[in-house]
């Protein structure tokens, strides 16, 4: 049980540090001839997916997206409010979109260990003439 712990907080702290560095790079400016091309706004996505996905649990995978999502449209959003005219684009919410589904397929087809399940619930497990008693996983 502490491993399972130690592992949730160490993704948790790489998951707070890149989540950082992104909004970080939010902000940094340059000529929006030499901005980052398609391809870099689905790179830097394909971590958040895998993230959110080890951080939330396969089985909400959906939610992982979702967030992923989410965090691409306010890039973009920040982007549009606080930089210059012309640096945010609708088509990097797409690239950085696919990027995180992407990470969510990556966790998907990597076979799990069970070494970290999210949010388990024992399954109760009755007995005749007994009380429910929670089975050991």
């Amino acid at each position: 049980m502490a491993s399972m712990s130690r592992a949730r907080v160490l993704i948790s702290v790489i998951a707070a540090l890149y989540f950082g560095a992104l909004i970080g790079l939010t902000f940094v400016q340059g000529s929006v001839a030499n901005r980052m091309s398609p391809l870099w706004s689905f790179l830097l996505f394909v971590p958040v997916g895998i993230l959110l996905v080890l951080l939330l649990g396969r089985r909400r995978w959906w939610v992982a997206i979702w967030f992923g999502v989410l965090g691409a449209a306010w890039v973009e959003a920040a982007q549009t409010i606080w930089m210059p005219v012309g640096y945010a684009s609708a088509w990097d919410v797409v690239w950085a979109s696919s990027g995180v589904v992407a990470g969510v397929v990556v966790v998907w087809v990597t076979p799990s260990k069970g070494v970290m399940h999210s949010h388990g619930t024992p399954r109760i497990v009755t007995h005749p003439g007994s009380r429910e008693l929670p089975e050991a996983e």
